[in-house]
């Protein structure tokens, strides 16, 4: 593990947009403390609001204070080391993960939540919303599709910050909404996703990831994947089970809302 004081990071479970700061850390050996956290009293405490003032999660609390927002906890853990070129090899290659992890949170979230909330159980059902969210990912997935039909990752020869980030946005859709008929236009994105989630960084965080279509349909790959670190496990994985991940989805979500 990289030496420096162990950092703790605040987030209920099974939290996507903290299990990739998780997996980031896998990679570059960092060793990041997951206390138990309950959102609607945790995060309202006013120790925590000292730490995150919107009471939001996740929440990276360093040696040096609090780093609040996902993108940025993530991007922080992934500078941590630059052997391990989470921001590629290259300066081009940097500003291609920034592009990719500016396209998750744009162009991935909002949909991909506007079409799984209401299966895990805490927004109505809506169809004109889900239809919406359909063609926004479709268009969104055709866009990774055509990048990856050469590639095996989506920046460089190896796993970045891009991959961890995008996989996570999709991991929920992957696992609850992403049949065989919505993913058989998009084989090389079936191919990258299986690819990532299948090494042991991921697996030491997220457990074994079941598609709902099965992990049929994807594109062979265009080169052999890296078979990743030593797999150890974290202390908390991601891998609940869906009903536990909608109760708590739900409460964070109430709390966000309170």
């Amino acid at each position: 593990l990289l030496c420096c004081a162990t950092m703790k990071l605040y987030t209920y479970a099974g939290n996507t947009h903290a299990l990739q700061t998780l997996i980031v850390a896998r990679y570059n050996g960092v060793d990041i403390e997951v206390p138990a956290f309950e959102m609607g009293k945790d995060n309202k405490s006013a120790a925590f609001l000292k730490k995150s003032p919107l009471g939001k999660v996740p929440v990276l609390e360093t040696a040096s204070g609090c780093i609040c927002e996902a993108a940025a906890v993530a991007r922080y853990v992934a500078r941590m080391r630059a052997d391990t070129n989470m921001f590629g090899a290259t300066f081009f290659e940097a500003g291609q993960v920034d592009m990719w992890v500016e396209f998750a949170k744009n162009e991935l979230d909002l949909p991909v939540g506007m079409w799984v909330f209401p299966i895990l159980g805490f927004i109505a059902s809506n169809a004109a919303n889900t239809k919406q969210a359909q063609e926004d990912i479709a268009r969104a997935l055709g866009v990774m599709n055509e990048h990856l039909q050469s590639r095996t990752f989506l920046v460089g020869d190896a796993v970045t910050l891009a991959d961890i980030v995008v996989s996570c946005s999709l991991l929920n859709a992957f696992k609850l909404v992403f049949d065989a008929p919505f993913l058989a236009p998009f084989p090389a994105v079936v191919r990258w996703f299986t690819t990532c989630v299948s090494l042991p960084e991921f697996l030491a965080v997220i457990g074994k990831t079941t598609l709902l279509q099965g992990a049929t349909g994807a594109a062979p790959p265009p080169a052999s994947a890296p078979s990743g670190g030593d797999g150890k496990k974290e202390g908390k994985k991601g891998g609940k089970k869906d009903a536990k991940e909608a109760k708590e989805a739900k409460e964070a979500k109430e709390a966000k809302e309170a």
